[in-house]
């Protein structure tokens, strides 16, 4: 392997990913290229940057020491950006592998969204392949359909009318605290329970056509609508989903396509944003999500489309 400077690996990895991007991404990660990434670490030798450099860079991109230079979603789009970047190295072996771990620069503010790009979707989706049906339907149900964590492991077939293309969404399953009985003594121990969601949070929407194939595709491969969890892991006993099961699952998955800490928050957030991409109103996102407008204005506001056009048409 010969010297190679960090510009020179973006060179190359924006020529690479240039195929698989739509144009307005793809200029939106050649902008960050060369206004937040190239300026700090451009000159530096791609085999000598490592964990400490990473989070230097984005220390600074974040303001840990100054007034923030960008918001705290785009850091993470540059921070996503060089991960990608130098595994694209390794994987061509142009560099060696670099261990990033977790980047150590502070999240501020738990509350703003924070969606997947379409780079680390695309790479989601991918790894989601290699491992099976199972693994597909459990990372698709949050990302096209932006059902929580709970409502995944609630879902059961008969809420899902493959014929409409339609997904009812009106349960949840999830542990709580549960006296157990043990050789006749009863002692503190936690359940998997359903709960009937509240009215408000009841919907039924249109899946997307993407989610939708797969699951035909899934009852085609097996007789899945006689059995009763769709996110199930245990088709021969048909045991209901465990939440912390999924997300130690979905948390090893985002490793394997180098997207650290990946949640179900996450997936619904890339959702969500999608949506709004897409052209959803406020009112039917937050019909979708189950969740008020006021949450959706909040969580979302970066991604609402603002315009005064409509001033022009009042006489």
């Amino acid at each position: 392997m010969e010297p190679l400077l960090i510009k020179e690996l973006a060179e190359l990895w924006l020529m690479d990913v240039k195929d698989i991007l739509r144009p307005s991404s793809y200029a939106r990660y050649q902008n960050c290229t060369s206004k937040y990434i190239l300026p700090y670490i451009g000159e530096m030798d791609s085999y000598v940057f490592g964990k400490n450099d990473l989070s230097a860079m984005l220390g600074r991109l974040a303001g840990q020491e100054n007034e923030a230079i960008l918001s705290q979603h785009t850091v993470y789009i540059v921070e996503s950006m060089v991960r990608a970047m130098f595994h694209y190295g390794a994987d061509k072996k142009l560099i060696p592998e670099v261990a990033f771990g977790k980047a150590e620069y502070m999240v501020k503010n738990k509350k703003i969204a924070m969606p997947l790009s379409e780079l680390e979707t695309q790479q989601l989706i991918y790894e989601a392949e290699q491992q099976g049906t199972d693994t597909q339907i459990q990372v698709m149900l949050p990302l096209y359909a932006g059902v929580t964590l709970s409502e995944l492991c609630g879902l059961k077939w008969e809420d899902i009318n493959l014929e409409k293309g339609e997904i009812y969404i009106h349960r949840n399953l999830m542990r709580v605290q549960k006296d157990i009985t043990d050789y006749g003594n009863e002692k503190p121990g936690t359940a998997l329970v359903e709960f009937e969601l509240p009215e408000s949070e009841c919907r039924k929407f249109v899946m997307p056509k993407k989610l939708n194939t797969l699951l035909i595709r899934e009852v085609k491969k097996r007789n899945a609508i006689n059995e009763n969890y769709v996110a199930s892991f245990y088709k021969k006993t048909n045991a209901q989903p465990d939440g912390r099961t999924l997300q130690n699952h979905l948390k090893a998955l985002g490793k394997k396509a180098w997207i650290p800490e990946l949640t179900f928050k996450r997936l619904r957030d890339t959702f969500a944003v999608m949506c709004l991409q897409a052209g959803g109103d406020v009112y039917s996102l937050a019909y979708v999500l189950g969740v008020g407008t006021n949450a959706v204005c909040e969580r979302y506001k970066k991604w609402l489309v603002k315009t005064d056009n409509f001033l022009t048409k009042i006489s």
